[in-house]
């Protein structure tokens, strides 16, 4: 039983550790390249980059992505906690802040809306 339990954990930390590597290599080509782009954001293509080339996602990858989203919540409290910290700038701003919100909410619905009926497209 404990030969289980150290095997999972080794996967979990095998699998935390491919996600961070691929967060850290995309800010080193952010920054080395000096693109005005998020290291995040090339990291996640990193990321996708390496599953597409496996054809699948390895079972560690996927015990920790999974346990992620489903804390996904708790991530947000840092975020929420830094947004109290400007009450009196988004208590000034309030209405253009909701209106770019929502604004922004309807650009990104009906954009995922039209590439999902141009995806469901291509299938027949």
């Amino acid at each position: 039983m404990a030969g289980l339990n150290a095997r999972r954990i080794g996967g979990w930390v095998l699998g935390f550790a491919a996600l961070v590597l691929c967060l850290e290599l995309g800010n080193l080509v952010a920054w080395g390249a000096g693109l005005p782009v998020p290291g995040t954001v090339i990291g996640i293509l990193i990321l996708l980059l390496a599953l597409a080339a496996f054809a699948r996602v390895p079972e560690p990858l996927s015990d920790v992505s999974l346990w992620l989203l489903g804390h996904l919540n708790l991530l947000y409290v840092p975020a929420g906690v830094g947004v109290m910290g400007y009450v009196a700038l988004v208590a000034r701003d309030f209405w253009p802040i909701v209106v770019t919100l929502f604004f922004s909410t309807f650009l990104a619905t009906l954009a995922a809306a039209l590439a999902f009926r141009w995806a469901a497209g291509k299938n027949r």
